[in-house]
């Protein structure tokens, strides 16, 4: 059988395979040149304060949409200042004003926050360090009545204890010694460090003042930049790739948005009713565990847990009890947010099952931190709408349908269409009649008649020895 390939599928394999070599070569190339690879470092360090800046915008964007639209033109239209037949700079002025009212809210949510919360947290923190010794006695305590009320939790603590004790006393002998007793000659070093560190974080802070001075011209005029983007790409590209292009973004845009800023709405509702809750139950550090259970509520699946855990192990020196009841708290508010106001805030949803969320947020960790826990999810489910495009685009043109629900236990496919359903047969075994088989079948028969007869007169005895 001769296998026939077109011309056409030849050239594009041809330049996939030419294409993706080209770029294994290229980056290569740029990380093993020590020259490349510091030109680049010098490049990003650069552009880093633009990146920032494009960012901040790219946050505070809906922010600004909203003082816009919903507070300043309704406003100036119903006093009739800044009427367009009069004044042609009206739009000018309006941005102006929600430009200022943007950076002042935030400003002023910044200030609210950190002279609120940030105070309360460093208390928490300083009686957290001072009365340590105090919440360990407290368990000691509270373990010694749960071993003189069950008894036979003794021997399972002992051997935990000691495991662990050995297991730790091994940890600093080999690991924490050793580390310690080598940094010593190198205290020097160590300062160089610290201060290289300190320079990169005042670098940091100078990028981030710079981005919001960018970032302020960026709002100012971001219909100018959105035109003059959308302008290129239908210059440069096919007017229907263009279409395609465009309506990806707009896809890409509404789907980080509208997740982002709906988890850190949900986060914030999650915080605030935590906060309530836990000031109702009396629990202590109540500011400080509000906080963990909020922010890190951001992170979607894995957050709460992440939260919960050292919430919980705070409790657990002050009060083991509390403990118990701020776990079964987390439980019912994760069901309520999971349930109520999750799915009412993301009113959108990502269209990716568990386990995909599960993996990309394993993944997306691994090579970005907690910036991709975050991002994980919304990435996703932009590549997983992409990949879902794509092959809708790929079954029409072979006139199938596009319904995911078609391809349940799909036998085969005619090339009209037409989907045969599976069923399965159970196969038939086939009776052998060989001379072979028979006289086998002969010798088992046989066997089977005589126990049967050995058995049949042991039962006839039986009966005539119970009626003599």
């Amino acid at each position: 059988m001769k296998i026939k390939l077109e011309k056409k599928y030849v050239q594009m394999g041809l330049t996939i395979f030419l294409s993706a070599l080209a770029i294994l070569f290229v980056v290569f190339f740029i990380w093993k040149n020590s020259s490349i690879k510091a030109f680049f470092e010098v490049f990003k360090k650069a552009l880093s304060p633009v990146f920032y800046g494009l960012i901040i915008a790219y946050i505070l964007a809906p922010i600004l949409n909203m003082i816009e639209h919903k507070i300043l033109v309704p406003l100036f239209h119903k006093l009739k200042i800044f009427e367009p037949e009069k004044d042609k700079n009206r739009d000018k002025h309006i941005r102006f004003i929600g430009v200022v009212l943007t950076l002042v809210c935030v400003f002023l949510f910044l200030y609210i926050f950190f002279s609120s919360v940030i105070p309360e947290l460093v208390k928490s923190v300083q009686i957290i360090s001072i009365q340590y010794s105090n919440y360990t006695k407290n368990l000691v305590v509270f373990i010694n009545r749960l071993v003189e009320k069950y008894p036979d939790l003794q021997e399972l603590i002992n051997t935990v204890v000691f495991s662990y004790t050995s297991t730790t006393d091994n940890w600093i002998n080999d690991f924490v010694l050793p580390t310690f007793q080598s940094w010593l000659p190198n205290v020097g070093e160590i300062l160089v460090s610290l201060s290289s560190n300190l320079i990169k974080f005042v670098g940091f802070l100078w990028n981030i003042v710079i981005g919001l001075i960018i970032s302020i011209y960026v709002l100012s005029s971001k219909e100018k930049f959105g035109r003059s983007c959308t302008r290129l790409c239908y210059a440069f590209l096919e007017t229907p790739n263009a279409n395609k292009f465009i309506e990806s973004v707009r896809f890409t845009h509404r789907t980080f948005i509208g997740f982002l800023s709906g988890k850190v709405l949900d986060s914030l509702i999650i915080g605030v009713i935590t906060f309530i809750v836990l000031s109702i139950m009396h629990m202590p550090y109540t500011v400080l565990i509000s906080m963990i259970v909020g922010v890190t509520n951001i992170i979607p699946f894995f957050g709460p847990w992440f939260g919960a855990i050292p919430s919980a192990f705070i409790l657990v020196m002050v009060n083991p009890r509390l403990a118990l009841y701020f776990l079964i708290y987390i439980v019912i508010i994760q069901q309520v947010d999971g349930n109520l106001i999750g799915p009412t805030i993301l009113s959108q949803t990502t269209g990716i099952t568990t386990f995909w969320i599960i993996c990309s947020i394993t993944v997306f960790s691994g090579f970005f931190g907690v910036v991709g826990m975050i991002i994980a999810v919304p990435v996703t489910a932009v590549i997983f709408a992409l990949i879902t495009n794509l092959t809708d685009n790929m079954l029409k043109k072979k006139n199938l349908p596009t319904d995911p629900s078609e391809y349940g236990n799909v036998g085969s496919i005619s090339e009209t269409g037409e989907i045969t359903r599976y069923v399965y047969v159970k196969p038939q075994k086939e009776k052998s009649d060989s001379k072979t088989s028979q006289f086998f079948r002969k010798i088992i028969s046989g066997i089977g008649i005589f126990f049967k007869k050995m058995f049949s007169k042991k039962t006839d005895q039986e009966k005539s020895d119970t009626q003599e």
